[in-house]
């Protein structure tokens, strides 16, 4: 069975690449212009993974709102238009913490409260696969991603902390980075992917670690490890909490250890000094 992945330049979609068998990636800026390129599996029995959205670099543009929207939902509706009469075995989609908007530890069963125009399309995607999936007898999961780091990552403030040390930048954060967020590595993200195309009746799953911490803490972590960034700060409205129930990811897989973005940060950029 073919597992298609949509969205080519996703950082996850690369990651999932090594991991899972007979996969195909499909690009959603080709398919806005030519939705028969999905034509060979249109017969075929399939998984989908919807990783498109905006490109994560671009979160806040609105220049072309109607780009936007396209490659937010618009692309996610038209791919499942199309598979209408196709024998689809499992929808994962790829969604966020931010749907949960100001809570303070987010559990799947709470009401979701976006307050921006990412968070509301990624509330509205997740409705649209749920919908879908549920008139046609589907298993379907919404992955609600939190701060996720590593792999080909240029967009995370753990991407940035490196970015700003090995180039010898000063390193923006926003409210002195005193917020508190929850830090999970692509690698255990991949791994609950593997799981959930052979698992079923997980309509919704948070993907974190369960544990907070804030930019703040990371940097005097890396300070006390000899490893000094140049800063400057900016003042801006943001969440103060945001952190993972994740007992429903930890059973499904059976462990609850995971890689701390700290060690995870001090490693590579040990690794970079010598």
């Amino acid at each position: 069975m073919t597992t298609l992945i949509i969205g080519k330049n996703s950082n996850l979609t690369q990651a999932l690449a090594h991991n899972i068998p007979d996969y195909c990636i499909l690009s959603s800026r080709e398919l806005s212009s030519n939705i028969e390129l999905l034509s060979p599996f249109k017969d075929q029995e399939i998984n989908l993974i919807f990783n498109n959205f905006q490109p994560a670099t671009r979160l806040n543009e609105s220049e072309n709102n109607t780009q936007y929207i396209e490659n937010s939902i618009v692309i996610t509706s038209k791919i499942l238009d199309y598979f209408k009469e196709t024998p689809i075995k499992k929808i994962i989609y790829t969604s966020s913490s931010s749907v949960y908007g100001n809570n303070i530890f987010c559990n799947e069963t709470d009401e979701v409260k976006p307050l921006s125009l990412h968070s509301t399309l990624k509330a509205s995607n997740e409705k649209l696969i749920e919908k879908y999936a549920q008139n046609r007898h589907i298993d379907y999961t919404i992955a609600r991603i939190f701060n996720m780091f590593g792999g080909n990552d240029v967009f995370s403030i753990i991407s940035k902390i490196l970015t700003a040390y090995i180039q010898n930048e000063t390193l923006t954060i926003i409210n002195n980075g005193n917020a508190i967020r929850d830090f999970i590595y692509i690698g255990h993200v991949v791994e609950v992917y593997s799981r959930l195309l052979t698992a079923t009746n997980i309509p919704i799953i948070n993907i974190g670690s369960g544990h907070g911490t804030s930019v703040r803490n990371i940097l005097d972590f890396l300070k006390i490890n000899h490893i000094e960034l140049k800063i400057q700060t900016l003042s801006r409205y943001e969440l103060k909490i945001s952190t993972a129930n994740n007992a429903i990811m930890t059973a499904l897989l059976g462990h609850h250890e995971f890689i701390k973005v700290e060690d995870y940060l001090l490693k590579q950029l040990t690794q970079h000094s010598t």
